[in-house]
């Protein structure tokens, strides 16, 4: 066979071979698409079949999405008023999911915490909140079922933040809970009892998230003078607790969510926060820098009244009555 008939079946060859690459190929892509839109048919079948599960075991055996039947309910809510506290906040979450608000930092509030510091942060009393601020950061209670929040929520940039409050005032039979929640929150209801919230009783040290009925023990009670501590760490999660220097080994997970530091009481009582505007108890957050933002921001302080007598404008002024007198004497 000539050398020219030889080479024109080399590239034949050749042509054939990369043709059965690019089947190959083809083939491979379709088994993955393919095994993808199966994975995606299964998730959506699985998803369907656990909300009819869910859905019949309401209808049948009277259990909602809280996991407790009616009757436990009932049970864990012996009184009528306790009840419709539980009922109204079901329909406050139903009202204003996750997410239905907006609640990240905006360029205004990122620019109020540069100039201010950590002073940024207060407490908001709303009106239908039977409570009174004291300061920024120091709350009375007044009586009643009530519940606090800070104006703005707890930054995400650093690995940790940390806040402290102090028991200023609480009588023996005030129940109160610490801790952490998104917004808005049912202003009646303990931190802790609903959805995206997680709250420290200081009368038992049981922690409760999510929930008015599931609990865990992780602490201690709390007395007049004691500090709890509460830590966040926002790229996993995890919230932890610790009292007057103290770290408790128990750390709660999943608070992936916008949280604003939040107190509820339900009675009279008083508290104090500390942001990080002055030193912890807890050394390693202060070593660390733990705090929700910079002791002084931007903007300098007025200055304290009184503090300075030689100012520019009496020095000034000096001179001016000196004329005044001697136009006088003349």
């Amino acid at each position: 066979m000539p050398y020219g008939e030889a080479g024109s079946i080399k590239v034949t060859d050749g042509d054939e071979s990369e043709e059965g690459e690019l089947v190959v190929l083809l083939i491979i892509v379709v088994a993955i698409c393919g095994a993808l839109v199966g994975l995606g048919v299964l998730f959506f079948l699985v998803y369907v079949c656990t909300s009819i599960a869910r859905r019949i075991r309401s209808w049948v055996f009277g259990v909602d999405d809280d996991g407790f039947s009616e009757r436990m309910r009932s049970r864990l809510l012996p009184d009528e008023d306790s009840r419709q506290s539980y009922e109204l906040a079901r329909a406050f979450e139903r009202q204003y999911p996750y997410g239905s608000i907006d609640t990240q930092l905006t360029s205004e509030q990122q620019t109020q915490i540069r100039e201010k510091g950590v002073d940024a942060w207060e407490f908001v009393v709303n009106l239908d909140v039977n409570a009174m601020l004291q300061s920024k950061t120091e709350v009375l209670f007044m009586g009643g079922e009530n519940c606090v929040q800070t104006n703005l929520p707890l930054p995400k940039a650093n690995s940790v933040y940390y806040f402290e409050v102090k028991l200023v005032e609480k009588p023996a039979d005030v129940n109160m809970w610490i801790g952490l929640a998104t917004k808005p929150y049912p202003a009646w209801r303990m931190t802790g009892w609903n959805k995206y919230s997680a709250g420290y009783c200081v009368n038992n040290g049981s922690v409760h998230q999510n929930s008015p009925f599931k609990g865990a023990h992780i602490g201690e009670q709390l007395f007049v003078g004691d500090i709890l501590g509460i830590g966040y760490q926002p790229r996993s999660g995890v919230v932890w607790f610790s009292r007057n220097g103290r770290r408790f080994k128990a750390v709660l997970s999943g608070m992936l969510y916008d949280l604003f530091p939040t107190i509820s009481a339900d009675g009279p009582c008083s508290f104090s926060a500390n942001f990080g505007q002055r030193g912890f108890v807890f050394i390693e957050a202060n070593v660390k820098r733990w705090g929700f933002g910079p002791v002084e921001g931007s903007i300098a302080p007025p200055p304290v009244y009184g503090a300075n007598q030689n100012t520019i404008l009496l020095e000034t002024a000096a001179p001016s009555s000196e004329d005044d007198n001697s136009d006088d004497a003349d």
